[in-house]
């Protein structure tokens, strides 16, 4: 088997097991077997059970910011940010991604540093996402701000498009999948910020 097929076994078999039963109940011996090799192969893999469960997150962060595309970088500035605030997760991932931000959630005491890494790898992977694309506007004149007020505006501007998680953690027939009601919010938010900080053209 090759490395990357046996990673990818063994971060498959957490997720099930974090999605089924929570951080603190997932042993290493239950992703091994689940995962179909020994608890020696899978510490050979990822040295302990929470270098294993941040390099799960850091996947899952992956799986959903995907990173624009060089025809995506060529659209308006609001069409990039419409892509990237837009998760394209199918059903049964996008369900199995808030019950993993749920596990973790309930374990913060036992692995603070998890929730830092799901906030760094997941929002703050997207606040930098969004920055760039803010950064490099401003440089073309687009936009009536300072480079180093990008940050801030790109952290505003991600939190007003993209609903709280605290109603999907809540609610357990929230959905994180796009739908009409999230791409309408995307939209407003989006056409909000741009008129407030569009350069205005010279006269």
């Amino acid at each position: 088997m090759e490395a990357e097929e046996r990673r990818d076994l063994i971060l498959d078999a957490v997720e099930d097991f974090m999605v089924e039963c929570g951080l603190t109940r997932t042993s290493m011996d239950a992703v091994a077997k689940r995962a179909g090799m020994s608890k020696r192969t899978v510490y050979e893999v990822f040295e302990s059970r929470e270098a294993l469960f941040a390099e799960c997150l850091v996947r899952r962060s992956q799986l959903m910011l995907a990173p624009l595309t060089p025809a995506q970088k060529e659209l308006s500035l609001a069409q990039r940010l419409e892509e990237l605030f837009t998760f394209n997760l199918p059903r049964t991932s996008a369900r199995q991604s808030v019950e993993m931000l749920r596990a973790v959630i309930s374990s913060a005491r036992d692995y603070p540093s998890l929730g830092r890494q799901i906030h760094l790898v997941c929002m703050g992977r997207l606040y930098d996402m969004v920055e760039n694309e803010l950064v490099a506007e401003i440089r073309r004149g687009g936009l009536a701000i300072a480079v180093s007020d990008a940050r801030d505006h790109a952290v505003l501007l991600t939190d007003m498009a993209l609903e709280s998680p605290l109603r999907l953690l809540l609610d357990p027939d929230a959905t994180l999948e796009d739908t009409e009601d999230k791409a309408d919010r995307r939209k407003l938010a989006i056409s909000i910020f741009l008129k407030g900080v569009e350069a205005q053209p010279r006269t």
